[in-house]
This record gives C-alpha cells, sequence and structure tokens, in this order.
C-alpha cells in the first residue's frame, strides 16, 4: 500500500518520516475504531490545516487517505471551499498555504477521475505542492487544458518577492519538469522569454543547456533509491510498532495460563514460610524445581534481611521464590509526607510537586492480595518494544501484574519510596550508590534493580488505580501497557525531577519509552491453598 499510495520524488528528511509514520498509525488506530475511509479522510483535513505541536499529515498521507475514500465527493468540497475563501483572509486556526496544498491533492483526485471543474484550476495558481503531486494532476487531464493551466499559473503566480530574474529561473525549472507533459509551441517561447530575462549563475546555465537539448527532462523513478530506503524504513517502523502492540494481549494471555502448581500452602504469606522449618523449604524449593522443568536449578537459600528465600538459576539469571502477601498499590500519604519533609529541608519545591502533581496516576491507595512466584532477580536488559513482545512469546514465563510489581518491589514492606527503603533518591549520588551494589542491595525478598530500568507491566494503563483488581491480576483492555522505573535512561539527571521514576508507586504508559522495554519476568505458583 504505501509503495502504491507514495508520490516521494525527493529525498524525504528524518522528521517528514517519523510524522508519516505517526499519521500511519493514526490512520490505522481510527480504522480500528470503526471510522470510514471518508470519516477518516475528513479528520486528515482538519489536521493538516491546523497548528499541532507535530506537523498534520503531508501530502503523501493525503493522497494515500484520498485514494482509499470512494468517489470524488470530499474533494470537490474541500476545492469548493477554498474558491469560496477567495480573497479572504486566512480562516482563524489555520495557514493559507497548507489550504492550498490540500487543495492541489484534492484537485488531483478529482482531475483522475475526470471531475475536475475548470473554475478550480485557479486554486494551482498560488499552490507550493510538491512537484509529483502536480505532474499527477497534469496528467490527467487533457493537453489543451494543461497548457491553459500551466499558463495561468504563469501568469498569477504570485511574485513580489522575488526579483525578475530570480522569479525567471525558478519558473523555467518548474516548466522544464513539465515538459514531458506539456510542450506546445506557446509554452516553447515563454520559456525562450523567461531564459531571456534570467542572470546568468551555474543553475541557469545548466537550465539553458537542459532547454537547448529539446530532451524531456528525465523523471527519476518514483519512489527514488533513497525514498525507497525511506520507504522500507517506514514499513518497518510501523511492522514494529504493530508488533509491540501485541505485548499487552500476549501478556494478559501469559498472565492466566504460564504457573506452575506445588503443594506448598506455605508460601501463602511472609509469615507463614518464616515458621516453616529448614526441612520443609529444602522440599518445596526442590518441589518447584521439579515443576518448572531442566531449564531450572536449585541454587540454595539465601537471606537478604528476611526470612531464608530460596535462589533458582535458568540460564545463567537468577530467580528468587517470593511468597505471598498484601500490598498497598499506589502513592501512600506516608511516602507523600517523605516527599513534602525532603522538599521543605532542601527548599527544592520545583521537582518534587512535579511528582505531587502526577499523584492521580498513583491513587488511589488500593490494598491488594498476591500470590507466591517465582521471580527474576533483575529486570533483563533493555531491548526494543517489539523484540520485547517477541521475548515474552518465547519465554515459559510471563510479566508481572502492577500491583505484584510493587509487592516485589517493596519488599514485603509498606508505604516505602524505593525498593532500598524511605529515603528520597533525589541525588545523582544515591543513584549511583545504589545501582553499584547491584545483587547486595536486593530487598528482602532477594529482589533488586527496581526503577532503573523501564519495565513492562501485564496491565492495560490507566490514568488512576480505581477499579484496580484486588487479587492481583492485571487490569484487561486494549492499549498501551503500564511501565514501571526507567530512571537510568534518563540519566544523567538534568535536574526536572526524572528521581521520580526510582519511586516504587510511579508510573508511565508504554508508549512513553518508545525505544526500548526491560521484563522482568516471573511464574505463579499455585499452592495447595488458593
Amino acid at each position: 500500500m504505501l509503495k502504491d499510495a507514495a508520490v516521494i520524488e525527493y529525498d524525504p528528511a528524518p522528521a517528514t518520516l517519523e510524522s508519516t509514520a505517526r499519521w500511519m498509525r493514526i490512520r490505522d488506530e481510527l480504522a480500528a475504531a470503526g471510522l470510514t475511509p471518508t470519516e477518516i479522510l475528513r479528520v486528515f483535513l482538519r489536521a493538516a490545516v491546523l497548528t499541532y505541536d507535530m506537523p498534520g499529515p503531508s501530502e503523501e498521507m493525503l493522497a494515500l487517505v484520498f485514494a482509499e475514500v470512494p468517489g470524488t465527493a470530499v474533494a470537490r468540497e474541500v476545492c469548493e471551499y477554498l474558491i469560496t475563501l477567495g480573497e479572504a483572509p486566512d480562516p482563524p486556526g489555520a495557514w493559507r498555504w497548507h489550504l492550498d496544498r490540500v487543495g492541489t491533492v484534492a484537485m488531483a483526485r478529482l482531475a483522475s477521475d475526470g471531475h475536475l471543474d475548470p473554475r478550480f484550476d485557479r486554486l494551482l495558481v498560488g499552490s507550493t505542492a510538491p512537484m509529483p503531486v502536480v505532474r499527477a494532476l497534469l496528467a490527467a487531464l487533457p493537453l489543451e487544458r494543461r497548457e491553459a493551466l500551466v499558463l495561468s499559473v504563469l501568469s498569477r503566480r504570485v511574485r513580489s518577492v522575488l526579483a525578475p530574474w530570480d522569479f525567471a529561473a525558478i519558473m523555467l525549472d518548474w516548466l522544464l519538469a513539465l515538459r514531458d507533459l506539456v510542450d506546445t509551441p506557446t509554452l516553447t517561447a515563454v520559456r525562450a522569454g523567461l531564459i531571456s530575462k534570467a542572470r546568468g549563475s551555474d543553475r541557469i546555465e545548466e537550465l539553458i543547456t537542459e532547454e537547448a537539448s529539446g530532451t524531456p527532462r528525465p523523471i527519476h523513478s518514483r519512489p527514488t533509491p533513497t525514498a525507497q530506503q525511506a520507504l522500507q524504513y517506514l514499513s518497518n517502523k510501523r511492522a514494529a510498532e504493530r508488533r509491540a502492540e501485541e505485548l499487552g494481549p500476549l501478556a494478559e494471555r501469559a498472565w492466566r495460563q504460564r504457573f506452575i502448581t506445588v503443594e506448598a500452602p506455605e508460601l501463602v504469606s511472609v509469615a507463614a514460610w518464616a515458621a516453616t522449618s529448614e526441612r520443609r523449604r529444602l522440599q518445596i524449593a526442590e518441589a518447584i524445581v521439579a515443576a518448572l522443568g531442566n531449564d531450572f536449578s536449585l541454587v540454595g537459600m539465601e537471606r537478604f534481611g528476611g526470612p531464608p528465600i530460596v535462589v533458582l538459576s535458568r540460564e545463567s539469571v537468577r530467580f528468587c521464590v517470593v511468597p505471598g502477601g498484601s500490598v498497598d498499590v499506589g502513592f501512600s500519604p506516608e511516602e507523600e509526607a517523605e516527599i513534602r519533609h525532603a522538599a521543605a529541608r532542601r527548599n527544592d519545591w520545583e521537582e518534587d510537586y512535579s511528582v505531587l502533581d502526577e499523584l492521580d496516576l498513583m491513587r488511589p491507595l488500593t490494598r491488594v492480595e498476591v500470590g507466591p512466584m517465582v521471580v527474576a532477580q533483575a529486570p533483563s536488559s533493555p531491548v526494543p518494544p517489539h523484540a520485547a513482545t517477541d521475548e515474552l512469546e518465547r519465554s515459559p514465563l510471563r510479566l508481572p501484574s502492577e500491583a505484584e510489581w510493587e509487592y516485589l518491589a517493596r519488599g514485603g514492606r509498606s508505604h516505602q519510596l524505593t525498593y532500598r527503603g524511605p529515603d528520597v533518591p533525589d541525588s545523582e549520588e544515591w543513584f549511583e550508590a545504589v545501582k553499584a551494589l547491584g545483587a547486595d542491595g536486593a530487598n528482602t525478598f532477594g529482589l533488586y534493580g527496581f526503577g532503573f530500568e523501564a519495565e513492562a507491566c501485564a496491565d492495560v494503563f490507566h490514568p488512576g488505580h480505581d477499579g484496580l483488581p484486588a487479587d492481583g491480576s492485571p487490569r484487561r483492555g486494549t492499549g498501551p501497557r503500564v511501565t514501571k522505573g526507567g530512571a537510568a535512561y534518563v540519566y544523567p539527571w538534568q535536574g526536572c525531577g526524572e528521581w521520580h521514576l526510582l519511586l516504587s508507586a510511579m508510573r508511565t504508559p508504554q508508549t512513553t519509552w518508545e525505544y526500548a522495554l526491560s521484563l522482568r519476568f516471573v511464574i505463579g505458583i499455585q499452592t495447595g491453598r488458593t
């Protein structure tokens, strides 16, 4: 579809590629939401003339969407509207030159269907539409009308900002680019007149030589090699985006399907596990390894400031067996008090209040019960989001829900800012020192690194915790997943609150992390007591 719709003749800039890819995604999302091609075109037309933080859809994207719309009614409406505007001031919130470019694409659609009203010809006069669009328009018209339209452009195009010789060179270049489509005695005379007015320069000498040769300018095959690479880039980028969007549904399915069953009611809580005998713990550890399969091996029992934790190994990655329990998901009043106290102590309100302004994303505080599980001690190395989907699909493990992640990060303790405790992690010294600790800085569950990488969870992102399942399962739905952490991606910090990402309660949507995600693989344990 991209190749069929492409009218890219020149080498597009990277920013153009990114913008085009974004509008392709918007088109797909609108179609998935049930909008018809005509409705999508109307959205694009409105976006093309409004001022956004990002550029509106390009002529290439508009041509693509126009081509998908049955009939020419919308194209005619666009042209009629532009005719009605006449010499009126620019409409509020719009740029006239955007409208002119939109009008040229609409004219090309009408011409291709044989329905271009001669009244619309003057819309091309002030247009700055790219040459491929102009050529597509002219190619659909009879020769006599092509000539009349080109002459009209020459006679009425605004020249006030250009010296006569500059204008002559520009228009001569424009005419030579169209010579294969419209080359009549009248236009030959016009080109001769322009040559007489143009001053000497390297470019005008090239144009004079081209005119003297009598050979139509060779039109580069579209897309050009570089543009072809650009189209391939767009195609690959969109495919990667679609694959990244599959992470959510896959994570939800994996959460329900990937678990082991072990007769071990001692794992239902940290207290029950702590009261279990050493011999019984070893029996449970061996049963867990047997249930997991040959990929896992038992390392032993280790203490991390709490009860003994079973440590396993899989492909050189260490895992910990974490008993179940309960957790208050979200930003607690105690944590808010710590932030406010630290801000008052350092007289640095701006950074702290930027996180306090985001509290709605981390509330209400919700009590959730979490079951036991086998958990990777640290998150995986970051990979592109589409590769994260691939990794999850290949793995027999799953992603934690957001509630499970907070339970694991807090290490069985409630209302602490980070997995390291209640200290406000607002200094680079804190970050460097804790990062250097690695596994030596693990919490009581034997886990570490929370908040450093952008770790994907199984939940669909929701602005707050209202309606969060109380059983520890992920919130289901269509959309980007909840992501926790990410402070290491923006280090060294620029003094605008990046340390907030280290907070256990902090959360962002998956789309925040366009280039990389990390996975902390887990697998649930169903015990003899549900």
